[in-house]
Parts: structure tokens; C-alpha cells; sequence
């Protein structure tokens, strides 16, 4: 698992802004090239200061994601459209804040594994694709595969797909159980922690 989420935050924090021009697949193997320079100048820090570690995962990783999208994703149509625009902000800060803090510390583990990026798949619209991956590794190769979406600020990532699994499809059985059990100020507060 904790090789999983070592991958998830690697592929996070190698993504880098980009022209909208550019290709999703393009995008990914350029940042990827980034983060090794980035964790093996700041490694031990990073094992050493939490404080600074998650300073540069809301610098770095956080703006690569198209949040907005993920939280309509997770919350479903419904859900979202009841929420007044305080609590989607809310939930927007607290899911950013819940990632942050899941993630952060795996980091530390990535060592250089390679990866291989296979060419895009454009989506149904222009501002889609998808973009398959393997990391290649001493214990085992893992498929990675990304959701990307296009926007003004070029492409950002809205899913990652680890060995089948889709990350949004994880948080969102999780989310809607919780809200519809327990309402959406209670997983508000329950990301928070």
C-alpha cells in the first residue's frame, strides 16, 4: 500500500503547470523528470519537517489537481447541487486538507522507480484524455493511469487509476455513505481531523 501512495504523491507533485497547447502525455513525462530533482533536493527535510512538507504539497501538488471537479465527482450530482456555496467551499478546503494529510508522508519513499507513459487517449471532448502508465519496480510493475481535463490553466489531473483502482470511486462510496448517514457538515468536520 504505502508503495501505491508513494506513486500517487510522486505523480502529484511531478505535475507541473502547463501550456494548454501542450499534450496530456507530454505533460506527465515532463513533470515526472521534475519531482526526482525535487525529492532528492528536499528528502530528508521532508522526512524531518511536516510543516515544510506540507507547505510544498499545497505549492506543488494541490494546484495540479482540479479539485472542484474531484469534489463534484465524489459528491455526486445531487449532493453538490444541495450544497449551499459556503459549504462547497468548505468541503473543497477540508477534501484539499484530507489529501494533503493522507498523502504527504509517502513522499519520502519514492526513490526514482521509472515510469513509462503510453500515448493519450483523447476523450469524448477536447478537453478530456487519458493517459495510461507503468512504474517499473524492484517488487513489481504497477499500472498507473490518469483523468486529465483541460481548463484555462492547462491540464490537471481529476483521477488517478492505481491497478484498476480509481481513487474517486474509493472517496466517493466513502463520502456519500458519510453524508447520507451523518450530512455533509459532518464530513466536513470529519476531513478537517
Amino acid at each position: 500500500m504505502i508503495n501505491k501512495l508513494s506513486l500517487f504523491i510522486v505523480v502529484l507533485l511531478s505535475l507541473n503547470v502547463a501550456n494548454s497547447s501542450e499534450r496530456p502525455d507530454d505533460f506527465l513525462k515532463e513533470s515526472v523528470k521534475e519531482v526526482s530533482l525535487l525529492v532528492s533536493q528536499n528528502k530528508d527535510r521532508f522526512e524531518q519537517d511536516e510543516t515544510f512538507l506540507r507547505m510544498k504539497m499545497n505549492e506543488v501538488v494541490m494546484p495540479k489537481l482540479d479539485i472542484t471537479l474531484m469534489s463534484k465527482i465524489i459528491l455526486g450530482k445531487k449532493i453538490w447541487t444541495q450544497m449551499e456555496n459556503s459549504q462547497k467551499d468548505d468541503f473543497i478546503d477540508a477534501f484539499k486538507y484530507k489529501m494533503t494529510s493522507t498523502y504527504m508522508k509517502s513522499i519520502t519513499v519514492f526513490d526514482g522507480e521509472k515510469i513509462e507513459f503510453l500515448p493519450y487517449i483523447p476523450g469524448k471532448k477536447d478537453n478530456l484524455a487519458f493517459v495510461k502508465s507503468k512504474y517499473i519496480m524492484a517488487s513489481g510493475d504497477i499500472e498507473v493511469n490518469y483523468r486529465l481535463v483541460r481548463n484555462n490553466e492547462g491540464w490537471k489531473v481529476y483521477d488517478i487509476i492505481f491497478d484498476g483502482i480509481s481513487l474517486m470511486k474509493n472517496y466517493r462510496t466513502d463520502f456519500r455513505q458519510h453524508v447520507n448517514k451523518s450530512g455533509v457538515e459532518s464530513l466536513i468536520d470529519n476531513l478537517r481531523k
